[in-house]
């Protein structure tokens, strides 16, 4: 385990899509997941990240995801999915499902994914206003609240900053402003906001992946890579699955796949059979 990591001066999150890959983050050693929309959508809709995953279908997920780990599950609640009380819908439900917190973005309906273009944002008071919605409804419980601005695309990096700084005194726990496309806009961020900070990394996207030593000296208290998960996934499938079409077999492919035994470790067979054993005696 990293350093800073172990030291806990700095939070690394895996964004995961489904159970499996909640379960096998749990396994590698990370304390905590993101259940990221972008991955959900594409996982569980086989579609891109443009707002057509449901509020039921985000629940369900992470529900199962909650069932099936014991680390924090931090969830992508796009805008909340309408008003004020969706979010205290929104909020409650997760809680019930024991969730460990929610990230709540400033965009309009339906959103777009942090590369795409065409995005917009509410009115900074109209979000806050659902930061505070859900700070009430969590009441005294521990679930933390991620205010999440998408503003530096089409505002500008002052205007996120202002917006950070709002959220943060409307009760938000974390502040992230997404996209920042440079070192120096994260040194920006970082200065201008007085609140712990997220950084949230895609490989291929506009912010710099940096070492954690970097994002920590920046000042940033936790790091999410969102979609590494997902993308290593899907590549490991293709590569598989084209090998299959490709030759007829498996045979060459024994050093890429998790072995059997592994696999039902990793699902928890025999804890399961035990189980059953004990419910059969007398």
């Amino acid at each position: 385990m990293h350093k800073l990591i172990s030291e806990g001066k700095i939070f690394l999150s895996a964004g995961v899509f489904d159970v499996l890959s909640a379960k096998i983050a749990e396994a590698v050693g990370f304390r905590a997941v993101v259940l990221s929309g972008y991955a959900a959508s594409a996982s569980y809709l086989g579609e891109p990240d443009i707002g057509l995953l449901t509020q039921t279908e985000v629940l369900d997920l992470a529900r199962r995801i909650c069932r099936a780990v014991s680390i924090p599950v931090i969830v992508d609640g796009d805008t909340g999915y309408g008003g004020t009380l969706n979010v205290k819908r929104m909020v409650e439900e997760l809680i019930a499902c024991g969730a460990a917190g929610i990230i709540l973005e400033d965009q309009t309906w339906p959103t777009r994914c942090r590369y795409l273009h065409g995005k917009n944002v509410i009115p900074a008071e109209e979000h806050a206003a659902k930061i505070r919605t859900a700070v009430s409804a969590r009441k005294d419980r521990p679930f933390i609240i991620v205010g999440r601005t998408d503003a530096l695309e089409v505002l500008g990096l002052e205007e996120a900053a202002r917006r950070g700084r709002l959220y943060r005194e409307a009760g938000a726990d974390l502040i992230f402003v997404e996209a920042p496309r440079s070192r120096e806009e994260l040194e920006y961020i970082a200065r201008e906001i007085p609140a712990p900070l997220v950084v949230n990394v895609v490989e291929g996207g506009v912010t710099p992946v940096l070492d954690l030593e970097d994002y920590h000296s920046m000042g940033f208290v936790s790091v999410g890579y969102v979609l590494t998960g997902i993308f290593a996934a899907a590549q490991a499938l293709r590569k598989a699955y084209a090998h299959l079409l490709e030759k007829g077999t498996s045979k060459g492919l024994e050093g890429e796949l998790m072995s059997f035994g592994e696999f039902t470790g990793l699902l928890g067979l025999e804890g399961k059979l035990e189980e059953d054993r004990q419910f059969l005696r007398p």
